[in-house]
């Protein structure tokens, strides 16, 4: 048996570690991608419940000012 047989060639050494590499830093950019996503997602979860609090404030508003004008004219048509 030969060396080139048990032995790696320094291409084959390079090719590997490029390899190795490349599922290394892919790995860090699939983490890095998910945990932008969940913040992504999170922070929209956010703005939305401050949107609806916002508008269940709005609505209540409405009702207030509807009441009040339903007092005022039935103490108008009452006097």
């Amino acid at each position: 048996m030969s060396d080139n047989d048990t032995t790696p060639s320094p291409s084959r050494k390079t090719a590997e570690a490029v390899a190795a590499s490349s599922k290394t830093i892919l790995g860090a950019l699939l983490d890095l991608g998910s945990a932008w996503a969940a913040h992504g997602l999170n922070a929209g979860k956010y703005s939305l419940e401050n949107s609806a609090r916002a508008l269940e404030k709005t609505a209540k508003t409405l009702e207030n000012i509807a009441k009040e004008l339903e007092e005022k004219s039935h103490k108008h048509d009452a006097a």
